[in-house]
C-alpha cells in the first residue's frame, strides 16, 4: 500500500514533546472503555506527541469519535492513521463498517470518496479491499445518480456474471442445505427439477441483475425458506491455479467443475471475499454451480470472484449462462485459504492477549464475516475486563442483531442506559422509552441533552424536536421546525418529506410538490421518492409525466420486478391494458416462478375478453402454488365449473330449525345439535379447504351458560372466513352474534333460540405439509345430535385414508365430476354422559380421522427435517456444555446425559405454547439458552444439541399425552402436542421429560406413561406409534415405615418415608420454596384432609433442595391423632391410619357402564408399601385385629400382612398397580374388588 499512503499527502500539526510519564496512550483506553470519554480524548490527544504512541492514539480517536461524533471527526484521524502506518490494510479491513466511511457532512464525505479512489486505484493495495473500495465507489455514484460511474466502478469488482437460476427448493428450518435436487447431475437447458410447490422448473438466465454485481434471487424468487441454484459456464484460456472467492447472505455451497469446493451450512450475511478456495480451472469452459439457501438469513444472494493471490482478478476469463460442455474436475486437493486480515489480529492477541484495541478490530473483522460464535468469544473476555463499556456494549448489541437474540439487545440496552446514561445511544433509548409510555415532557428532556451535545441545529436533534410536536398537536411548532429542517439540510430525505407532507397537505400545493421532489431525484436514487412524485403527478391529472417516472425508474434499475407490477397496476387503473399486459409479461420474463405474477396477468387477459389466455395463466399460477384459492376459484368459473361446495347436500337451516323437537323430549340435556357437518374439499394439487357448519338449539338455562360463547377451530396454518354467527328466534328473527376474530358472542340468547355457526378454512400449510390434509372429527360428544355428517371432496387421485376410534360408519361414496364424494353421517345420536374416572374425550367418543398423509415415517421424516438442525450447537450451547462437562472430568454417558438434564430443569423456566395450534418449529437452542424460557419442543432440542455436543445420540420424540387420549392417532396427522427426549448412553434408551423444573432424571409423570409417541430420529426405517413405559424408567414408588403408640384417646405416630421419582417431583414442588412455617402449615393442611384432629408436632425433609441426586426425597412427620381411639363398652375401638388408605368415595360407580375406569386418576404411582408397627399399650390385649390378605387380577395386586413381637405388631400393606385402563364390562368385578381393599383397609382394631 506504499504509494498509495505517500499519495495522501496530508499534513498533520503535531503539538511540541513534553512528558508521557503520566499521560500514556493505555490511560486513554481504560478511560475509553470506562467510559470517560472526555479523559480518553484528553489522553488520546496527549499521546499524539510520542512517536511511539501516535499510531494506536489515533485509532484510539477514531474508535472514540465513531460512536461520539460531537467529539470530534473519525474520518480525519483514521486518515492521519493510514498515512503513518505502513500496514494499515488490516486496520482499513476492519473498520469498514463501522461507520468512518459514511457522514453528514458533505465536505468529509468528499474526502472520503477521494480516499476510495486512490485506495481503489492503487495497483499495490490488497485485491479485495480495491474491490470493496469500487463497490463503495459504485455505490456512491449510484446513490448520486451518476449512472456511468456506478457502471465503471462496479465493473472493476471482477465478479463472474452471466448466471442461469432455478428454485425454489424447502429449506424450512435449514432442511435443505445437504438435500439433492439433482442441479449437479442437470446442466443442461431441457432439465427439469422439481421445486417445493411440486412445479417443474428449468434453468432460465435473468435478463437483468443487480448493478452492484452482487447476484440477489429476491428479486427472482420467494426467496424465504428456499434453496436456489446459480450456475454459469467460465472459459479459461489455459489450466491454471486460482482463488474462488465469494460473499453471501444465507448458506452456501459452491461445486467447480461438479468438485465440491464450498460448503457453509451457518446462514451468514457477509461481504465479498468471506470464502477463499484455491481451486483449478480447466482449459476452455468450467461449471460453476453456486447453492444458497434461506431460513433465518432474511437475504438470499451472493458475489463471487476468480482472482490470484492478491485477490485481483483473474484476467482472459469469460463466462456466460447458457450450458457448456465441460470436463469433470481431476483429484486435487481443495485447499481453504483463511483471511489475513484475521490471522494478523489474531496473531496479535497471541502476542498480547489482554490488548483491548486488537480485541475490538478482532471482533470487528469477526462480526463483519458474521462468525457470531467467534466474535462473541472474543466479547465475552472484553465484557469481563470492562463490563459496563459504552463501546464494548455496543459490539454487543451488533452481535446481537446478527444472531436475532432480542434478549440480549434489550438487556444490553438497558445496561447502556443504567451504567453510561449521559451518552449519546444511551440517551436516544431513554427518548424511545419516553415515546412508548406517551411521557412526551420527558422524551424533550432527553432531546435537551442530546442538543447540548450536538448543538440546536443537529438533524437528528430537530428531527426529534419534529416528532415531539407532531404526538403534541402542535402543528404550528411542527412546520416551524420543518421548515427550518429543510432550510437547513436541503438534501436529506427525512426532511424533505417533511416538506413534502407540508406542501401537499396543509398548502394542497402540488406544483411544489413536483418542483420539491424533482429538485432532490436529480442527484438521489430513490424509488420511495419517485413514487411519491410520480403519485403527484396522478393527482394533478398529469398521467403522461407520472409514467414517465416510472419507465425511467425501469431505465435506472430494470431488475426492479416490483416496479413492472406496479406501473402494470397503474396502466390498469387507466385501462391501457396492452401496456398493463407489456409491463407484468416483463416481470414475469424476470421472475417467471412467482405465481402472483401470472394471477395478475390471468386477471388482466380475462378482463380483456382474452378467456383461454387467461385458463393458462392461472393453470400456470397453481402449477407453481397449488394453495392459491383466488385462482381456483377464479379458474373454475372460467372453466365454467360449478362451486366445489355444491357438490355437498344443500343445507336448510329452517327446515331443521322447525322440525326441531321441544326440549321435553330431552329432559336431561341442556342443548340439541340439530346439524353439525364439515365439508371439505382435496384440490388436485393437494391444497384444501374446509367450510363448518353447526345449528344447536338451546334448551335450558344451563344451555344459554354453555352455548352463549363459541370459538372456531382454526389452526395456525389456516386463513378462516367466518360467514354466519347469529342466534336464530322462534319467530325466525336473526340476532347477529359479536364476532372478534374466531370468538362469537350471542347475546340476546334465550331458551328455545338457535345458534347458527358457518365458517370456512383455508390450509397454509408448509414444507411437505403443503399438499397433505389430515382432521379429526366427533361424531359423539356432551350433547345429543340429530344428525352429524363429515364429507369430503378429494381430487381422484388423491389417495384418502380413514377410520373410526369406535363404530364404523359406513361411507356414501360417489363421482362428482373430476373429483370423488365421500359422505359419512349418523342420526339420532344420545349425549355421552360423564361417568367417573373416566378416560379422555378422544378415547370414549366416536372420532373419525381422515388424512392423505401415506405413513408414520412421512411424519418422522418431517419432523426431523423441520427440528432437527435447529440442535446445531452454537456459541452459547457449546459454553454451556463446556461449564458443566469440563475435559477432566471423566463420567460415563449417563452421567454426561444427567448433568445436562438437570442443568436446563434448573436454568430453563417452562412455558407452554400449545404444539397443536403452531408454533412447530423450535427456538434455535441459543435463544433458549440466552431467554431462559421455552416450550416442550425448545427444551428438548435445547438437550440435543447439548448432547450432541456432549458426543451423545440423542434425538426428538414426539407425544400425544395421556389425557388427550391414547387412541387419538389411529391415522398420521400431526396432531401431537407434547415433545420429549430419548438418549441412548451406555447401551440403553432413556426418555426424559425437560418441562418439569422438579422431576428427576429419566422420571416420566403417570400422565405421560402410555402416551403415543413417535421417534424423530432421521432414520428411513418404518415408523409406527409406540407407547412409552420404558424399563429404563426410574420407578413411582413410595415407601413409608410408621410407628404408632397409644396415649390414652391419642394416637401418637412417627413417620418415615421416602418417595422415588415422579412422586418425590410433586412433593419438593409442592415444599421446597416455602419458609419452615409455611411448609408446617401446609403440612397440618395436609394432615387435617385426612384426620380433622391431627396435630403436627415435628417435620423435617431430607434432600428437598431442587439440585444435586432428585431421585429420592426423605420426610419425618411426628403427629398426634387426638380422641382417634373411642371407647365402646368395655374396649377401645380404632383403624389404622393408612395413608392411603381406600375409601367408598375413591369412585362413584353406576351400572350398566359404558367406558372404561382409568385408576391413573387415582394413583399416582407404580406401587407404594407403607408398614406400620404398632406398640400395644402395657397390660393391654389386642382383641380384634386385621386379617391378611392377599389379592390380585390384571390391574392391581394388593397384600396386608402383619406380624407380631412381644407388644408390637408390624403391618405392612402395598399396592401396585399394574395397567390402569379398565374395560368398561370389568368395572363391576373389579368394583367388587376393591370393596374387599376398603374392607381391610377400614377395618377397626380393638384392645382392653
Amino acid at each position: 500500500m506504499k504509494s498509495f499512503l505517500l499519495s495522501l499527502g496530508i499534513f498533520f500539526l503535531v503539538l511540541p514533546c513534553t512528558s508521557y510519564a503520566q499521560t500514556t496512550v493505555s490511560k486513554g483506553w481504560q478511560a475509553f472503555l470506562k467510559n470517560d470519554r472526555q479523559s480518553a480524548k484528553t489522553e488520546f490527544t496527549e499521546a499524539l506527541k510520542n512517536p511511539e504512541q501516535k499510531k494506536e492514539a489515533l485509532l484510539g480517536l477514531t474508535l472514540l469519535y465513531a460512536n461520539d461524533t460531537y467529539l470530534g471527526n473519525s474520518f480525519t484521524c483514521f486518515k492521519q492513521f493510514v498515512q503513518e502506518e505502513k500496514n494499515a490494510a488490516p486496520y482499513i479491513f476492519s473498520l469498514w463498517f463501522s461507520g468512518l466511511l459514511n457522514s453528514d457532512d458533505p465536505a468529509t464525505n468528499q474526502e472520503i470518496i477521494r480516499f476510495l479512489q486512490q485506495l481503489a486505484s492503487d495497483p499495490s493495495s490488497d485485491g479485495t479491499l480495491r474491490a470493496m473500495a469500487w463497490s463503495r465507489l459504485g455505490k456512491a455514484y449510484s446513490d448520486s445518480k451518476k449512472r456511468e460511474e456506478a457502471i465503471k466502478a462496479f465493473s472493476k469488482i471482477g465478479a463472474i456474471e452471466n448466471w442461469a437460476i432455478t428454485g425454489e427448493f424447502e429449506n424450512i428450518s435449514t432442511c435443505g442445505f445437504d438435500k439433492s435436487y439433482q442441479t449437479l447431475k442437470n446442466a443442461g437447458p431441457d432439465a427439469s427439477f422439481v421445486n417445493k410447490f411440486g412445479a417443474s422448473v428449468k434453468w432460465f438466465a435473468p435478463p437483468y441483475q443487480r448493478r452492484d454485481k452482487w447476484f440477489d434471487f429476491t428479486y427472482y424468487f420467494n426467496f424465504e425458506n428456499s434453496v436456489v441454484f446459480s450456475q454459469t459456464f467460465v472459459n479459461s484460456p489455459k489450466k491454471q491455479e486460482v482463488e474462488l472467492r465469494a460473499g453471501v447472505s444465507g448458506s452456501m455451497k459452491v461445486w467447480v467443475n461438479d468438485k465440491l469446493i464450498i460448503s457453509e451450512s451457518e446462514e451468514r450475511n457477509n461481504d465479498l471475499d468471506s470464502y477463499i478456495q484455491k481451486i483449478t480451472l480447466n482449459e476452455g469452459y468450467n461449471r460453476i454451480l453456486v447453492q444458497v439457501g434461506e431460513s433465518y438469513a432474511g437475504r438470499s444472494n451472493f458475489l463471487l470472484r476468480l482472482t490470484d493471490q492478491q485477490g485481483n482478478p483473474v484476467a482472459g476469463l469469460t463466462s456466460q449462462s447458457s450450458s457448456q460442455a465441460y470436463s469433470p474436475a481431476e483429484p486435487y486437493k481443495n485447499e481453504k485459504v483463511e483471511s489475513a486480515y484475521e490471522k494478523f489480529f489474531e496473531d496479535k492477541l497471541k502476542a498480547s492477549p489482554d490488548d483491548p484495541l486488537n480485541q475490538i478490530l478482532l471482533a470487528k473483522i469477526y462480526l463483519q464475516a458474521d462468525k457470531t460464535f467467534e466474535a462473541r468469544h472474543v466479547l465475552d473476555k472484553l465484557k469481563a475486563s470492562y463490563p459496563g463499556s459504552t463501546a464494548v456494549n455496543i459490539l454487543f448489541m451488533e452481535l446481537f442483531s446478527k444472531t436475532d437474540n432480542r434478549t440480549g439487545l434489550e438487556s444490553t440496552r438497558e445496561a447502556i442506559k443504567m451504567a453510561d446514561p449521559g451518552h449519546p445511544w444511551a440517551l436516544n433509548f431513554f427518548y424511545n422509552s419516553a415515546l412508548e409510555k406517551d411521557d412526551y415532557k420527558q422524551a424533550e428532556e432527553y432531546t435537551d441533552k442530546l442538543e447540548a451535545l450536538y448543538g440546536k441545529d443537529d438533524g437528528q436533534v430537530l428531527l426529534k424536536r419534529i416528532n415531539l410536536a407532531g404526538k403534541n398537536k402542535n402543528q404550528p411548532e411542527l412546520v416551524r421546525l420543518a421548515e427550518y429542517g429543510y432550510s437547513r439540510y436541503p438534501q436529506d430525505k427525512s426532511f424533505i418529506e417533511y416538506k413534502y407532507l407540508i406542501e401537499r397537505d396543509l398548502r394542497k400545493n402540488n406544483k411544489a410538490v413536483i418542483s420539491l421532489l424533482r429538485e432532490y431525484l436529480k442527484d438521489h436514487d430513490d424509488y420511495d421518492i419517485a413514487k411519491a412524485l410520480a403519485k403527484t403527478y396522478f393527482d394533478s391529472g398529469n398521467a403522461d409525466a407520472g409514467i414517465k417516472v416510472y419507465l425511467a425508474e425501469i431505465e435506472n434499475d430494470p431488475v426492479g420486478v416490483g416496479i413492472y407490477t406496479a406501473l402494470s397496476n397503474i396502466y390498469a387503473q387507466l385501462q391501457n391494458y396492452s401496456k398493463a399486459e407489456e409491463m407484468l409479461r416483463k416481470a414475469i420474463a424476470i421472475a417467471p416462478y412467482i405465481p402472483a405474477y401470472h394471477t395478475d396477468l390471468a386477471r388482466l387477459l380475462n378482463s380483456q375478453g382474452k378467456k383461454d389466455a387467461a385458463i393458462a395463466e392461472y393453470k400456470s399460477a397453481l402449477d407453481l402454488y397449488p394453495n392459491s384459492y383466488l385462482a381456483i376459484r377464479e379458474l373454475r368459473k372460467l372453466e365454467g365449473k360449478k362451486d366445489v361446495f355444491d357438490y355437498f347436500k344443500p343445507y336448510d337451516v329452517q327446515a331443521m330449525i322447525k322440525a326441531a323437537p321441544a326440549a321435553s323430549s330431552y329432559p336431561d340435556d341442556n342443548a340439541l345439535v340439530l346439524n353439525e357437518s364439515t365439508q371439505v374439499v382435496i384440490y388436485p394439487g393437494g391444497g384444501s379447504e374446509e367450510r363448518h357448519t353447526m345449528l344447536t338449539k338451546i334448551l335450558n338455562s344451563t344451555g344459554i351458560e354453555g352455548w352463549k360463547e363459541y370459538a372456531a377451530g382454526v389452526k395456525n396454518w389456516q386463513n378462516y372466513i367466518i360467514e354466519d354467527a347469529e342466534v336464530i328466534k322462534a319467530n325466525g328473527s336473526k340476532v347477529p352474534a359479536e364476532v372478534n376474530q374466531t370468538q362469537m358472542v350471542f347475546t340476546n340468547l334465550e331458551v328455545g333460540d338457535c345458534i347458527f355457526v358457518r365458517y370456512k378454512l383455508f390450509n397454509y400449510s408448509q414444507g411437505q405439509l403443503a399438499n397433505k390434509f389430515w382432521d379429526s372429527f366427533y361424531f359423539s360428544h356432551g350433547a345429543p345430535s340429530l344428525r352429524t355428517e363429515y364429507s369430503v371432496l378429494a381430487a381422484k387421485n388423491q389417495p384418502l385414508y380413514y377410520k373410526f376410534s369406535q363404530q364404523d360408519i359406513e361411507v356414501q361414496k360417489s363421482d362428482a365430476d373430476e373429483f370423488v364424494l365421500y359422505s359419512w353421517a349418523k342420526e339420532n345420536q344420545p349425549s355421552l354422559k360423564y361417568e367417573d374416572k373416566m378416560p379422555a374425550m378422544d378415547d370414549v367418543a366416536n372420532v373419525f380421522n381422515v388424512t392423505t398423509i401415506p405413513d408414520w415415517s412421512f411424519i418422522s421424516n418431517w419432523y426431523n427435517d423441520w427440528a432437527s438442525a435447529k440442535a446445531k450447537p452454537a456459541y452459547e450451547v457449546k459454553e454451556a456444555v463446556n461449564s458443566i462437562l469440563p475435559a477432566k472430568d471423566r463420567i460415563s454417558d449417563t452421567e454426561k446425559a444427567e448433568r445436562i438434564y438437570n442443568y436446563i430443569t434448573s436454568n430453563i423456566t417452562y412455558s407452554s405454547v400449545p404444539f397443536r395450534q403452531g408454533g412447530l418449529i423450535p427456538q434455535n437452542p441459543s435463544a433458549v439458552l440466552n431467554t431462559r424460557i421455552g416450550d416442550c419442543k425448545d427444551v428438548s432440542t435445547l438437550f440435543v444439541s447439548m448432547a450432541r455436543e456432549a458426543g451423545l445420540n440423542a434425538q426428538l420424540v414426539l407425544v400425544n399425552t395421556k389425557d388427550a387420549g391414547v387412541k387419538g392417532m389411529v391415522l398420521p396427522s400431526i396432531n401431537f402436542n407434547h415433545c420429549i427426549v430419548k438418549v441412548n448412553t451406555d447401551g440403553a434408551d432413556r426418555y426424559l421429560e425437560l418441562t418439569s423444573n422438579y422431576l428427576p432424571f429419566s422420571t416420566l409423570s403417570g400422565n405421560e406413561l402410555n402416551s403415543a409417541i413417535l421417534d424423530i430420529d432421521g432414520k428411513q426405517d418404518v415408523k409406527a406409534i409406540k407407547y412409552l413405559d420404558p424399563q429404563t424408567r426410574k420407578a413411582n414408588n413410595i415407601e413409608r415405615k410408621t410407628t404408632i403408640s397409644i396415649d390414652q384417646q391419642d394416637l401418637v405416630i412417627k413417620e418415615k418415608n421416602y418417595r422415588v421419582a415422579a412422586p418425590a417431583a410433586y412433593l419438593r414442588e409442592a415444599y421446597v420454596n416455602l419458609s419452615e412455617n409455611d411448609r408446617r402449615k401446609q403440612m397440618q393442611e395436609a394432615l387435617g384432609k385426612s384426620f380433622q384432629s391431627a396435630e403436627l408436632s415435628r417435620l423435617s425433609f431430607r434432600n428437598l433442595a431442587n439440585s444435586g441426586a432428585r431421585d429420592t426425597l426423605y420426610t419425618e412427620i411426628d403427629y398426634r391423632i387426638r380422641d382417634d381411639v373411642k371407647k365402646v363398652g368395655g374396649l377401645n375401638i380404632f383403624s389404622l391410619p393408612w395413608t392411603d388408605k381406600a375409601a367408598a368415595g375413591d369412585f362413584t360407580l353406576s351400572f350398566p357402564r359404558k367406558f372404561p375406569l382409568d385408576l391413573s386418576q387415582l394413583y399416582y404411582f407404580d406401587s407404594e408399601t407403607e408398614t406400620i408397627t404398632l406398640q400395644i399399650p402395657a397390660g393391654k390385649k389386642l382383641i380384634e385385629n386385621l386379617t391378611p390378605m392377599k389379592i390380585s387380577n390384571e390391574f392391581m395386586d394388593y397384600s396386608l400382612s402383619m406380624k407380631q413381637n412381644a407388644n408390637a405388631i408390624t403391618y405392612t400393606r402395598t399396592v401396585k398397580l399394574k395397567q390402569t385402563n379398565i374395560p368398561a364390562d370389568q368395572v363391576q368385578a373389579f368394583q367388587e374388588f376393591y370393596k374387599r381393599i376398603i374392607t381391610v383397609d377400614n377395618k377397626q382394631l380393638a384392645f382392653r
